[in-house]
């Protein structure tokens, strides 16, 4: 199972959990307790992106203390970024 969702605030791991997974985890109710989470990040990128590793993670969630807790991978990567063409140095000072 594969959940995916276009966030506009700004990253975090516990925002991300917040929003998103227990409606992903939900998903995954009625086959194996395993899903994915993909988040793509449209938040404002001007200083800069956070690394990659930060960025997956495997986290579990149960809904309720009997349930088989479901594992859960999440991807936060980041989108709408300039293109490469785009980008431009800036000037360093003399």
């Amino acid at each position: 199972m594969l959940e995916v969702k276009r966030r506009t605030k700004a990253y975090s791991h516990e925002g991300v959990e917040r929003d998103y997974l227990a409606q992903t985890a939900n998903y995954t109710a009625t086959g194996p307790p395993f899903g994915m989470l993909l988040v793509g990040d449209h938040s404002n990128h001007q200083g800069g992106y956070s690394d990659f590793d930060d960025r997956i993670w495997i986290t579990s969630y149960a809904r309720s203390t009997t349930e088989v807790p479901r594992l859960v991978v999440v991807a936060v990567l980041p989108i709408s970024r300039p293109t490469p063409s785009a980008l431009r140095m800036q000037p360093t000072p003399r």
